[in-house]
């Protein structure tokens, strides 16, 4: 659960990197992408030929531990905190000082294809095969699987095993592994019909509304928020809500004192 990001390669050296934005235009991060010790400068070439031009899609993400380190330090310099890991990789990615970027414990997989010349990989896997040979980052929990019972178990050993995992994830996305066959699919608007996000239930935890204030937006806007006992949900300690939502608030007749 991080930054969607995309990496330019000419002739085997890191040209560009942005983020994915919405999916046509991003943010130019090339200075920070620099930084991050996981994304090689160069790709290396002696298990296979590197590209003329390589177009690569990653995510940057923050490990829960390192996010609760740097959320420490940052507590201690009296510096706001991050709400989540993936916050913190965004801010960090985003920084105008690309020092600051290098100072922060980021991480990066890549996992999808935006263009390659010459194109001599068919599939979804032996694309990530190519890339690990090029000594790009590919999540070693990536399965291919030969029918939709596999990936419903699949599914299912992800969510069992997800809170041992050293970072957040939110789900899975199954992709139809043949190059051919996802040009024949093709797309919906901005959205490919061969890639399906599996999401795994919401996490819950429960606690106690302590208060309810109001916050006056930079325009005038009130803002009910709702402030509790401080709970932990997927290692972020929450104390507070935003009821923005009124019917939902009636519906669910919201009130100081309830669980």
């Amino acid at each position: 659960d991080g930054l969607a990001v995309e990496l330019i390669y000419e002739n085997g050296v890191l040209a560009a990197g942005s983020t994915r934005g919405d999916g046509v235009t991003g943010e130019d991060v090339t200075r920070n992408i620099r930084t991050i010790k996981a994304v090689p400068l160069s790709l290396r070439s002696d298990e296979a030929p590197v590209p003329s031009y390589l177009s690569v899609r990653g995510e940057v993400y923050m490990r829960a531990e390192d996010f609760r380190r740097l959320n420490a330090e940052r507590g201690k310099r009296g510096e706001p905190l991050f709400a989540n890991p993936r916050n913190a990789a965004a801010g960090s990615l985003r920084q105008l000082d690309p020092q600051i970027t290098a100072g922060r414990p980021l991480e990066i997989y890549f996992y999808a294809l935006g263009e390659l010349k010459p194109c001599a990989v068919k599939s979804q896997r032996e694309f990530l095969a190519a890339l690990q040979k090029w000594g790009l980052k590919v999540n070693p929990l990536i399965r291919t699987c030969d029918s939709i019972d596999e990936v419903i178990a699949y599914h299912s050993d992800m969510l069992k095993g997800r809170e041992a995992l050293p970072y957040d994830i939110d789900g899975i996305v199954i992709k139809v592994d043949s190059f051919a066959q996802q040009r024949q699919l093709g797309m919906i608007s901005r959205s490919p019909r061969w890639a399906l996000a599996y999401k795994f239930q919401a996490r819950e935890a429960v606690t106690v509304v302590k208060d309810i204030i109001v916050q006056v937006g930079r325009t005038g806007v009130l803002t009910p928020v709702a402030v509790m006992e401080p709970v932990e949900v997927g290692g972020v300690v929450v104390e507070r809500a935003t009821l923005h939502n009124q019917d939902e608030i009636e519906n669910k007749d919201v009130r100081i004192g309830d669980t």
